[in-house]
């Protein structure tokens, strides 16, 4: 069933409502190079201890394992750079969990967008005489949380490319993006095309981070990643080698130093602006929080995923 061009731009006009700022369409297909680079990176152990991530990689290569008869991806990207800039004497979390957990706000308006489209009527093409509801039509959707390859798919639908900082950039807004998919059986008469990889020569970011952690253009090894280390890393201690550069959460060196970042676009979404709590606050005052301050403060936020014990120690390792 091939559906025509203009249920796109009714999907595109509900998702802009929405909030998303890119809307992206790609045809559902083993992802067989993107796979392949995906075993190398694991095989080398740049994966670091995230198992999860070997687990799902059936899935990841072959979406039809994630929905037997899906046809299109819609891949979708929300903005959510804010005003607030960091302080380079205070300690400093990721700007993308400065306010609420993107992926609880985000699924939101995903289940919106999936009843949406499943309440469309969809006019089969001239040759068929039969009208055909989108109750025969499926949607799955994931933000950050399923075997997904998000990234390939974004880079498939034309939201961006992925930057030497391997991660999507868009021409218009930079990667402060949130990435989201929808898989569904629908099979789109037109597909957007990836867009030009722009970084070029440029290698800023790589010569900015600290640790060393972007081994190479567009590939990240994980376990020299201040991000990793401050958010997936469960051990008692960070490695000695590792410098947080006042990170206690995450790391946005990478970002801010893109050049495609250096707009003044900021969202008016303010469940993505820094929490009260959290603005101007020396090293001294987010240590002395206690674990019932802290589940407070950060009950509906992605740093609640370090858990008390491991902000503790990401703060201690500033000392």
């Amino acid at each position: 069933m091939l559906i025509d061009n203009n249920i796109q731009l009714s999907i595109r006009s509900k998702a802009e409502e929405l909030g998303f700022v890119k809307t992206g369409f790609a045809r559902a297909e083993i992802l067989e190079k993107e796979s392949d680079e995906l075993r190398q990176w694991l095989e080398l152990g740049y994966d670091a201890d995230m198992k999860w991530i070997e687990k799902g990689f059936d899935k990841r290569k072959d979406i039809r394992l994630v929905m037997e008869d899906a046809k299109s991806v819609i891949s979708l990207a929300y903005y959510y750079n804010t005003p607030y800039e960091h302080s380079e004497n205070l300690p400093k979390i990721s700007r993308y969990a400065w306010g609420k957990d993107y992926h609880k706000i985000i699924k939101k308006k995903l289940k919106v967008l999936s009843r949406f489209i499943e309440s469309l009527i969809i006019t089969p093409k001239p040759q068929n005489t039969e009208k055909q509801h989108l109750s025969l039509i499926k949607t799955k959707f994931y933000v950050d949380d399923g075997p997904i390859m998000d990234k390939a798919w974004a880079v498939k639908a034309g939201i961006g490319w992925q930057g030497k900082h391997t991660n999507i950039i868009n021409p218009e807004y930079g990667s402060w993006l949130f990435l989201s998919d929808i898989i569904t059986n629908i099979e789109f008469d037109i597909y957007d095309e990836p867009v030009e990889d722009m970084c070029g020569n440029c290698n800023i970011c790589i010569n900015a981070c600290p640790t060393g952690a972007l081994i190479d253009d567009y590939k990240i090894n994980s376990n020299l990643c201040i991000s990793y280390q401050t958010i997936e890393n469960k051990e008692d201690d960070i490695p000695g080698y590792i410098d947080l550069s006042g990170w206690i959460y995450g790391c946005d060196i990478c970002q801010d130093v893109c050049p495609f970042n250096h707009k003044d676009i900021v969202t008016d979404d303010a469940d993505f602006y820094m929490k009260e709590e959290l603005k101007g606050k020396t090293k001294e005052e987010l240590s002395a929080l206690t674990e019932e301050e802290f589940n407070a403060i950060f009950a509906d936020s992605p740093v609640k995923r370090t858990k008390y014990k491991g902000w503790k120690r990401n703060l201690k390792k500033l000392e």
